[in-house]
């Protein structure tokens, strides 16, 4: 893998300019993958956008936070090719994911994704960008989002026959209930959404406690040697073992928590001893809550 940084290329709004510096990662000669630099909204809160460049177009897997962010990529894009976008799959409806779908839909893109992530799309976004918009750390990215929903939808899995075998698959209910990963079985590569955080705080607003698990072990299952979490650099199966020592500790975390009487406050700092550098540390006061929840549910066995 190789990887370089880039800034903002020619035609980019001039919101880029508040951006943090785009990162550029190789994995495969023709996959790669983009970030900004930083956790907040002007860096897409460190999330992925992967582009798979096929004989016959592009698929892009993630389109981050705004359009302003999607021109950032589509501009290093053309620094490798002309194809055209095809394909784009939504990993799930979170917004620094998808509310850069716009750019690419209005170049004729399809949009892909489960049901479940097209029906949460649909419910929470508009009232979601309402709110945003009027946060002033988000506005100005956030001025031209256009609201579009996945034009094709899965519920298990489906094939995208591009020149390069491109499969989606849905493995349940694990960082939402509207998951997907990309598997690219010539290339080896598996593109994970969020299912994996490397680096980054894991997000448990609408996981479900097993499943997160579940979808690990459909991760583990695939002949990928290259794993590109939602957010933080890619990195080799390895990657899955360390998010699964991190469900652990961090349910091990709030569970001493509470047994010494301990609260948010207390908790939330002491994940962040825990796991110093992270990103993303504005979840945690979730992450408290969520699994606090499970661990007080009645029992039903099992772990994180």
């Amino acid at each position: 893998m190789s990887s370089v940084a880039l800034t903002g290329g020619a035609g980019a709004s001039a919101n880029t300019t508040r951006m943090s510096q785009l990162k550029e990662t190789r994995v495969r000669d023709n996959v790669w993958v983009w970030s900004f630099h930083g956790d907040g909204p002007a860096a897409s809160y460190g999330a992925n956008c992967v582009a798979v460049v096929a004989d016959a177009g592009v698929v892009l897997v993630d389109v981050l936070f705004s359009p302003s962010h999607a021109r950032q990529v589509e501009a290093a894009l053309r620094q490798k090719t002309d194809r055209p976008i095809r394909v784009v799959v939504l990993t799930h409806h979170h917004a620094d994911h998808t509310w850069g779908a716009v750019h690419f839909v209005r170049q004729g893109a399809l949009v892909v994704s489960h049901r479940a992530c097209r029906d949460r799309m649909a419910s929470d976004h508009p009232s979601q960008l309402l709110a945003r918009r009027a946060q002033a750390e988000a506005a100005d990215l956030l001025a031209d989002v256009v609201l579009v929903l996945p034009s094709l939808t899965l519920d298990h899995g489906i094939g995208l026959h591009l020149g390069e075998e491109v499969e989606v698959w849905h493995p349940g209910h694990g960082h939402t209930p509207g998951d997907v990963f990309v598997y690219l079985p010539e290339a080896g590569v598996a593109v994970c959404g969020d299912l994996v955080f490397h680096g980054f705080h894991f997000n448990y607003q609408d996981a479900d406690r097993e499943g997160v698990r579940r979808g690990l072990e459909a991760l583990r299952s695939l002949d990928a040697e290259v794993f590109v979490p939602g957010h933080g650099p890619p990195g080799g199966p390895e990657l899955l073992g360390q998010q699964l020592a991190y469900h652990d500790a961090v349910e091990d975390v709030v569970r001493q928590g509470l047994a010494e009487g301990k609260g948010e406050a207390q908790v939330t700092a002491d994940l962040r001893a825990r796991f110093p550098g992270y990103g993303l540390e504005s979840v945690l006061p979730v992450t408290y809550a969520r699994v606090r929840e499970w661990l007080l549910r009645p029992a039903r066995g099992g772990r994180l």
